[in-house]
Formats: structure tokens, C-alpha cells, sequence
């Protein structure tokens, strides 16, 4: 029996290791395939302000409702040094990602109460709830990852750092500074920063950590308080429509409003699992996310109470983790729910945004690690616990690879839109943002301080001669394929501008990615650009779905009848080679 014992254990921590590695491994290639790679959504006011505003105004004005100080220092770094580079956002999100996660798993092996498999099991909790793609909405922009990381930072320093305040060691004021500053990083990365205060707050009492001690931290989160509501707002004209926070009466709609946030990671799992396409008909009636958020508050509850009594949490150990994570997202999630109270009334599916799903994800870890705690202490309820771990990666793979595929798709028509601003045309069906007005505002600065999609200087070959680009080189790779014109459907230069769609294929390696676009003369009228994905990752990672050597390209001043080629562009020069591109159809 020990024996089979011992091999089963062996299997179980395999098991586990082999789908945290899964999930590790592809959650960062989905990552890196899919990343924000020009600015979209809320930046494009984040950056008007932070090109129109001094240093320090940009840094101190909140972000609806959100004070960003410490991740405005990144954006501000990034434009003044690095030409608005969303690549290096994305790398300091991700390593931010990265060094949260290990910092979280650091007391899971230090735990000297729980056995391998209790270990391998809680890393693969934390794996899954930091790298699966359901987060994708907050984590493949670099600029909200940053946002958000730096709070799970700051937290995971000081739920290291918190049992060094307890009764077992003497009075250290270099703790309490360091979590003071943990604190304050949180706060001031985004809004639901501030609910680290209330957890360390509720962790304290659990560690029995002195009363002085408790004092400094309610002072401290008092004085953050007092800042976040002096700090001012930008001006009226660049806050977002129906973007900001806005705070009503709460009723009996906001706790339902959080079973909704805390539900979100299971609808979307089930959703994907089930293949069924979300609507917000379906948000509104399914059950998943009402019973299900409702469950997942009766496990913290259960979890988190009877201890409350008998203060005997063990410092630094899983179960401290797991509760450490329970309260903090439980908290941003209260703060959420009853900050947007007229908002989710007005869209109450708003309440199962995906942008949400990157706290109530750890909500569930948190849960997960408790229970894999007690299966140490309760035998009964060790192989139940195990069923339910593994089956949860398991579970919410499907969605893993939809959001993965999706958010790769995502990108292509990001590239699409950024080439349409290179050539200086509005295409309505590529939209970067939800409010065009902002768009409209930042582009012109963009494009004068060649920052983000213009820092290559592609909009400088417009109106040059080929035989002028890259000094006169020729480059004589072949490429083949094939190329049409299609009107734009409707915007200010549907008259004209057309765009140029198509598809390449190269005859060895990839197909180029820049193209000039050139008229009969020889001069360039247009760019356009492809998008290529890996064949052995498109079929590993998206099973073959990606299009590969995908064109789109613009031409702002079309003239009828006249004739268009296509040529490749890059270091080695223009191609030799062209592709004639078919006229518009009649």
C-alpha cells in the first residue's frame, strides 16, 4: 500500500508540474505572439496627456478615477527614450508578470508543512491563475500590465514581508518601512491598489501582529486615502465617455454585480468549454455567473471566518498566501462592484468584462491554495481537492486556446490599422480605439515625433522614387502572390483612398513583411504590410487557423485606371520582383 501510495503521489506531482509547465510555457508564447504592438483603447488619451501636460502634471493626474503615478513613469520613459515602443511596455509587463508569480510561489516551498505534492499542486494554481489567457484583455497590453502588475508587486512584498510584524519578532522598522512602500506602490499603480490596505489590515489580526503595528498601517492607508482624493483629475474633455468610475446608490444589484466578477472566470471556462458564443443575452441569464460568484463567496467565507476567531494562521505558509490572495481581489472586486454601480446598472454585462477577469482569476487561485492546505490536515479531502486542481487547467484550457487565437487575430488587425495611419488614411473598419475623437487629437504628434507605429519612418518612402530607398540596393528574393483593391467602406476618405489586399507566398523562408506600394512611374505611392506566423507555431499554438503572408496596404490618392505594383522593402532593398495589383472591379 505505501508503495502504490508513493506511486500515486509521483504521478499526481507529475501531472501537476507537466500542466503548470504547459501552461507557463504557452501562456508567455501567446503572450508574445499577441501583445499590443501599437497603442489601442485607453492610451491614446494616456498619451495625449502625457505629450500635452508637464512631467509631473501627467503623472499626477488620474486615469478615470485611477492614479497611475508609478506606471506613468514607465510611459513617460518609454516616449522620451524609447519612441513610444509598445515592445519594451510589454517586456516590463511581462517581467513584471513573471517576478509576481515566483514571488508568490517562494512561501509555497518554504512551507515545511506541506508534502511535494501539496507544493507542486499550489504552483500550478499560481501558474494558472497568472498565465492563462482569460487574462489576455489586461495582460497582452503591456501598458495595462504594467498597471496591474505592479499592484500584485507590491502586494506579493508585502504578504512576504507582514509576518516579520508579528509577535515572534522584534520591533523592525526596516519591515514596516518596506511594506509602507509596498503599499503605496499598489496604491498608486491603479485603483484597486487600494485594496491592499484592507487586507493587511485582516491579515494582521490573523498573524496577531501588535497593535502599534495595526495603528501605522490604518494611518498609512489613511493619509493614501486623503492623496487619492486630492489628486486631480485631467480635464472634463479628455475623460472617457462612460469610461470612468461612477459611483450610485448600492443595492442589492451590486452583490449582485459581484457574484458577476467573481463568476467571470468560470462562465468564460464553461463558455469555451461548451463552445457557446457569448452575448450579453447569454451574460445576463447564465448561471455560472451568478451561482457560480455566489459559490466562490461562500468558499471565502467558510475559508476566511472561522480563523478569524482563533487568530492561529501559520506565517508565510500556503494557506497564508491563499488567504492573502482571497481578501486582496475580493477587496478590488468590492471596490469595482461598488464604484461602477450605475454603470453596470445601465450594461449589467458589463459586470463579466473580460478587463476584470485578472482579479477574480487569483480570487480563485487563492481559494485553490487554501483548499490544497487543508488536504494535509483533513485526509478525506485530499483526493477530492487533487481531482478538482487538475481538473481546472483542464477545464479552462479551451478557453486558453480561444483567447490565444483570438488576441493573435487581434493582432493582425491592430497591424492593419496602424498601416492605414502610415498612409495617412482613416479606414472605419479598422478601429484602435472606441472614441475616434482621441485618435484624432494624438495622431498628428505621433506622427511629428515619429513615436509608435511611425518611429520606422515608413510614411517617409510615400511620394519617393523606389530606386531612391535604402541607397539604391536591389534585393532579388522572389515572392509570388497575389493582390486586389477594395473600396473603404465609408470615413472621410472613402472618395479617395482604396486599400490593397492580398496574399504573398514566399518561395523560401518567411514572406517580406514591408511592401512599397508604387504607381506606373515607379514612385511610391502607398505601404503595406503582411502578416506572417510560424508554421510549426501556428500549428502547435493556433492548429494551423493563423493566415500566413495575409497584405493590406493603402493608397491615400487612388487615381482610376491607373496602374499599381507591389515590391518588397526591407534593409536589403527593393525587390526586383513585383506583383501587379488587379484593378477595382467595375
Amino acid at each position: 500500500m505505501d508503495r502504490l501510495a508513493e506511486l500515486t503521489n509521483r504521478v499526481v506531482q507529475v501531472a501537476a508540474l507537466l500542466l503548470a509547465t504547459i501552461y507557463l510555457v504557452s501562456g508567455i508564447l501567446y503572450l508574445c505572439l499577441s501583445y499590443w504592438n501599437v497603442t489601442e483603447q485607453d492610451f491614446w488619451r494616456i498619451y495625449y496627456v502625457c505629450l500635452n501636460y508637464s512631467w509631473l502634471e501627467s503623472t499626477l493626474l488620474k486615469v478615470n478615477n485611477h492614479s497611475v503615478i508609478f506606471p506613468n513613469l514607465i510611459w513617460l520613459a518609454d516616449l522620451r527614450f524609447f519612441h513610444g515602443s509598445q515592445l519594451l511596455l510589454f517586456i516590463v509587463g511581462l517581467a513584471l508578470l513573471l517576478v509576481t508569480t515566483s514571488l508568490l510561489t517562494v512561501p509555497v516551498w518554504r512551507d515545511r508543512q506541506m508534502d511535494l505534492t501539496g507544493k507542486c499542486l499550489a504552483t500550478l494554481a499560481l501558474i494558472l491563475g497568472g498565465f492563462w489567457m482569460g487574462r489576455a484583455m489586461i495582460t497582452a497590453s503591456g501598458g495595462f500590465n504594467c498597471m496591474t502588475s505592479l499592484v500584485i508587486l507590491g502586494a506579493a512584498i508585502a504578504f512576504l514581508l507582514l509576518p516579520r510584524m508579528g509577535p515572534d519578532f522584534p520591533p523592525n522598522w526596516r519591515s514596516t518601512t518596506l511594506i509602507l512602500l509596498a503599499g503605496f506602490l499598489a496604491s498608486f499603480s491603479f485603483g484597486t491598489g487600494l485594496a491592499l490596505w484592507p487586507t493587511l489590515l485582516f491579515l494582521g489580526w490573523y498573524l496577531r501582529v501588535p497593535w502599534r503595528s495595526l495603528v501605522i498601517l490604518l494611518l498609512a492607508a489613511l493619509v493614501v486615502v486623503v492623496i487619492y482624493r486630492l489628486l486631480p483629475p485631467p480635464d472634463k474633455n479628455l475623460v472617457l465617455r462612460g469610461g470612468a468610475d461612477t459611483p450610485g446608490l448600492i443595492s442589492i444589484d451590486t452583490l449582485k454585480h459581484l457574484c458577476m466578477l467573481v463568476g467571470s472566470p468560470l462562465f468564460y471556462a464553461v463558455s469555451a468549454l461548451q463552445k457557446t458564443p457569448i452575448s450579453p443575452r447569454l451574460i445576463q441569464s447564465s448561471g455560472w455567473l451568478l451561482w457560480g460568484g455566489g459559490a466562490g463567496l461562500v468558499f471565502a467565507a467558510v475559508l476566511t471566518f472561522p480563523r478569524l476567531m482563533r487568530r492561529d494562521l501559520e506565517p508565510g505558509s500556503v494557506e497564508f498566501i491563499g488567504l492573502a490572495l482571497i481578501v486582496l481581489n475580493l477587496c478590488a472586486l468590492v471596490l469595482t462592484a461598488a464604484g461602477r454601480v450605475r454603470h453596470f446598472q445601465a450594461l449589467p454585462f458589463e459586470a463579466a468584462a473580460p478587463r476584470y477577469i485578472f482579479w477574480s482569476s487569483l480570487f480563485w487561485t487563492g481559494i485553490l491554495l487554501v483548499a490544497i492546505h487543508h488536504t494535509h490536515r483533513r485526509q478525506w479531502l485530499r483526493w477530492p481537492c487533487i481531482l478538482v486542481v487538475l481538473a481546472f487547467p483542464i477545464a479552462a484550457w479551451p478557453e486558453h486556446r480561444d483567447e490565444g487565437f483570438r488576441w493573435r487575430y487581434a493582432r493582425s488587425q491592430a497591424d492593419e490599422s496602424a498601416t492605414s495611419m502610415i498612409n495617412g488614411v482613416f479606414d472605419p473598419a479598422r478601429l484602435l480605439a472606441s472614441n475616434q475623437e482621441f485618435v484624432n487629437l494624438l495622431l498628428p504628434q505621433l506622427r511629428a515625433g515619429r513615436l509608435d507605429m511611425f518611429a520606422e519612418g515608413l510614411q517617409d518612402w510615400i511620394g519617393q522614387p523606389a530606386a531612391q530607398l535604402f541607397a539604391g540596393r536591389r534585393d532579388a528574393r522572389e515572392f509570388h502572390g497575389h493582390a486586389d483593391l477594395k473600396r473603404l467602406a465609408g470615413g472621410r476618405d472613402k472618395d479617395t483612398a482604396v486599400k490593397v489586399t492580398g496574399q504573398l507566398i514566399a518561395n523560401e523562408g518567411r514572406t517580406p513583411s514591408t511592401m512599397v506600394i508604387l504607381d506606373s512611374a515607379g514612385t511610391v505611392v502607398g505601404v503595406a504590410r503582411s502578416f506572417s506566423s510560424d508554421k510549426f507555431l501556428n500549428w502547435l499554438l493556433y492548429g494551423g487557423r493563423m493566415p500566413n503572408g495575409q497584405l493590406a496596404g493603402y493608397i491615400r490618392n487612388y487615381e482610376a485606371g491607373a496602374r499599381y505594383f507591389l515590391r518588397a522593402a526591407g534593409p536589403a532593398g527593393v525587390s526586383t520582383g513585383e506583383i501587379a495589383i488587379a484593378p477595382l472591379p467595375r
